[in-house]
């Protein structure tokens, strides 16, 4: 929120305080100023904080408990002992024999990555033999699985979806051998071709703020005129922060989920619940550790009482000012520059599109006879080199396609981020 009581009473104070010549006349008017008049003003401003913040906690908004940071580090760098980061999948800390593919993660650009796909194959060198092999490029699979148990965790809790970064995610690739035995070469291999061999980063792996922590739940009878219900409890960790959420994955049907301090309530018709796990995602700031260098991609939005104020009640304001308020608001650091807007009627070359919610499966329009609405972008100048600045741009585009969907929304960087 902006800072409308910049006033600075004490130091006023002790400037007029030099006008006074007389010493003794100084001394009372500085007792009297400081003891009667400060102390109201000190009691004002309480005042106005409180009211501050409880106009925010009436204003609070569910998506501020459940945001989900990405980030990637190399696999020797990984921390157990870092409370923030976990691995998006655990099969990454384990070490695994005769391994069938290898996951790579490729530092560039959305045009490379693109190339980088439609090659279809990547061809190596074994270093012992020398032997040239040969591998299928495809999207990681198992970081696409997770992704896709985090919406239905949402969708089964009845928390609302916002649009998860999937920067980092998209990057991921397996590479399959095309060999007889289907095995990675035991000896090591290296990439034969030469533009590929710098961004293409190997013994990486995801790490997200989501936790599995182990909880055991006790139930208890509650009345009811011509059935059973059971209330399971689960009391969480009492070290755990308070701003964190918490997410339920549970086999059996789940009647309501109702939060509390300390503890989540699932009501069913179950007697016992076995196959139930908790989810934590950590809110609080990205605890660093030693080799976490790389840019942490997030779907945290700047906090203000206009962004609480229309999440409440529930409208979208479609102005021009509402429009660059939200394009701020979810840049995350990025200086991302909103120029404009136009209605088209098709796609054009160069168009980047808000699909980072495509996994879900999700189509209202089968037959998409939408128009364009096209987003004009422009970066500062030191952002010219920065590989995820396009994945950041789709998040935005993408964010707003949830609140477009009259339209298909799309955007351009103009002449001068161009790469």
């Amino acid at each position: 929120m902006i800072d409308e009581k910049g006033f600075d009473y004490e130091n006023y104070i002790q400037e007029q305080l030099k006008r006074i010549d007389d010493l003794d006349e100084r001394r009372f008017a500085k007792q009297l100023l400081t003891e009667s008049l400060g102390r109201a003003i000190a009691w004002s401003e309480e005042k106005y904080a409180a009211l501050e913040r409880r106009i925010q906690n009436e204003l609070d908004v569910p998506w501020r408990y459940f945001h989900v940071c990405m980030t990637v580090i190399e696999k020797k760098d990984y921390d157990p002992i870092n409370t923030f980061w976990l691995p998006a999948c655990e099969e990454d800390t384990k070490k695994i024999q005769g391994q069938s593919c290898e996951t790579v993660y490729l530092a560039a650009d959305e045009q490379s990555c693109e190339e980088f796909r439609k090659m279809g194959t990547l061809t190596g060198i074994c270093e012992a033999t020398g032997e040239t092999i040969s591998f299928k490029i495809r999207p990681s699979g198992r970081y696409w699985q997770s992704m896709d148990r985090l919406y239905h965790l949402f969708i089964s809790n009845q928390v609302p979806w916002q649009t998860v970064h999937l920067g980092h995610l998209e990057r991921f690739f397996d590479l399959i051998p095309l060999t007889e035995d289907g095995n990675l070469p035991e000896t090591g291999w290296v990439i034969q071709d030469d533009r590929w061999r710098k961004p293409v980063k190997r013994g990486m792996m995801l790490l997200w703020n989501i936790q599995q922590i182990a909880v055991h739940s006790r139930e208890y009878r509650v009345p009811c005129v011509d059935e059973v219900f059971y209330e399971h409890v689960f009391y969480l960790p009492q070290e755990e922060m308070t701003e964190d959420g918490y997410l339920v994955d549970a086999a059996a049907d789940i009647l309501s989920i109702r939060y509390e301090q300390n503890r989540i309530i699932l009501k069913t018709k179950e007697e016992t619940l076995e196959d139930i796990a908790v989810y934590r995602l950590g809110q609080g700031e990205p605890e660093q550790s030693a080799g976490y260098r790389f840019p942490v991609l997030s779907n945290r939005r700047k906090d203000s009482l206009a962004a609480r104020y229309s999440h409440r009640m529930g409208h979208f304001i479609q102005t021009p000012s509402e429009l660059y308020r939200k394009v701020e608001e979810m840049a995350d650091g990025y200086r991302i520059t909103l120029l404009g807007y136009e209605i088209l009627d098709r796609v054009q070359a160069g168009f980047l599109e808000g699909d980072m919610n495509s996994f879900t499966g999700v189509r209202l329009f089968t037959d998409d006879q939408r128009k364009i609405l096209l987003f004009r972008f422009q970066a500062d100048e030191g952002t010219r080199d920065d590989y995820l600045y396009e994945s950041q741009v789709r998040y935005i585009l993408s964010q707003l396609q949830m609140e477009f969907l009259e339209y298909r929304c799309m955007g351009i960087l103009e002449a001068g981020m161009e790469k």
